[in-house]
């Protein structure tokens, strides 16, 4: 039989192997929580921009103008002594929908262009 020094001895030293190979339950959860933060802030830094990119149209100020004065031409246009007209025409919408459509090449957009679009926005109703 062993005598009860060397048993401590190898109790010490199968602990102290454990604890070297097999880390502490807090520190894998903290190396798992720096990997999850890492890999957010990589989305966060690359979607971001795409994402803003991709769904925000980016159009000058003066093509920004074409579609708010099409907007209000159009729109003062449909009022009669009859009828008050239509409400104002969402010029924004009307972007969005040039974005599209145009996959955000501004460049090509015209008066008359603005213009139709907006028209398009209107219900004819009645005679």
């Amino acid at each position: 039989m062993a005598p009860p020094a060397a048993g401590l001895l190898a109790k010490a030293l199968a602990k102290s192997f454990l604890s070297a190979v097999v880390p502490e339950p807090k520190e894998v959860i903290k190396g798992f929580l720096v990997v999850i933060a890492t890999l957010a802030l990589v989305v966060i830094f690359f979607a971001g921009p795409i994402a803003v990119y991709k769904h925000v149209p980016i159009a000058s100020p003066d093509r920004v103008q074409l579609y708010i004065e099409a907007a209000k031409s159009v729109t003062e246009s449909t009022d009669s002594p009859c009828d008050g007209g239509v409400e104002l025409i969402d010029w924004q919408q009307m972007i969005a929908i040039d974005a599209v459509r145009l996959k955000q090449e501004f460049e090509n957009v015209t008066k008359s262009r603005t213009e139709s679009l907006a028209e398009s926005f209107i219900e004819q109703d009645g005679t």
